[in-house]
This record gives C-alpha cells, structure tokens and sequence, in this order.
C-alpha cells in the first residue's frame, strides 16, 4: 500500500527568468566598461575585455539553455526533485547548496542525475497558495534536518 507523500509542483516564473537574464547582461557591460576604464596597455585590455565577454555570454547560454529545459519543478518532503523537460519527462534530480526561499521569492538550484547544474528563480504570484505553502514547509522541514 502507497501513501501519499507531501510534495509541491511550481511553474517556472518566466518574468524572473527575464530578470536574472537582464542582471546577468548588465553585469557584463558594467564588467566591460571597467575593465576598458583600467590603466593597462590597449591590447591587454582588449584581450582582458574579450575574455570578459566570453565568459559572460557563456554563462549567460547555459542559464538560459537551463531555463529551456524545465517546464516544471515538483519537489518532495524530503528533498528529491523532479523537473518536467519540454519533451514531457520527468527527470529526478536533487536541491543542491546556494539554494534558498525566501516568503515571496525562491531561489532553486538542482543537479540531475547526470550532473547537469542550474538554478530557477520562482515568485509567490499570491503567497496564500497552496504550493507556495507547500514549498514553505518543505524548506523549513529540510533546513531543520539540516
């Protein structure tokens, strides 16, 4: 005989998304613009402003390739995550460090199976819901376990 286990299913927040994306690229232009304000030779600067970049935009394409990859977040009482890839799958994966949930905000980063890595940021659209809830108390049971 099963018994039910207390879970929560979430939406990916695609105005969050939008936002850490938006940081993300304004972060490289302050980056960039410091790093050509620097007092070094025009070719270290170019070469230090390049690799900047680089760097940037591909940390950049790996949160967004993250974000293309889940559709859905069900997370478990004790810490085991699902996420629905767009082809409709369900893949395990767990909560991993640097993870946090605020009241209104959540900051969620997983590792699959296969040891791909990234974060979702998630909002109580109305922080009476009922998987917001649900999530609430899932933290706090895994941050008193902790």
């Amino acid at each position: 005989m099963s018994s039910h286990t207390y879970s929560t299913e979430l939406n990916p927040d695609p105005f969050s998304r939008r936002v850490v994306i938006l940081f993300g690229i304004a972060a490289a232009a302050v980056g960039l613009v410091t790093i050509l304000a620097l007092s070094m030779p025009p070719v270290w600067r170019v070469l230090t402003a390049l690799a900047w970049l680089i760097m940037n935009g591909r940390e950049l394409v790996l949160i967004a390739k993250g974000y293309k990859r889940c559709r859905r977040i069900r997370i478990g009482h004790d810490g085991n995550v699902e996420l629905l890839d767009r082809d409709g799958c369900w893949i395990p994966a767990t909560l991993v460090s640097g993870t946090v949930v605020l009241r209104k905000y959540a900051w969620l980063r997983f590792e699959t199976r296969q040891g791909l890595r990234f974060a979702e940021p998630v909002r109580a659209k109305n922080a009476q819901s009922e998987e917001w809830r649900h999530l609430q108390v899932i933290w706090r049971h895994l941050g008193a376990s902790g």
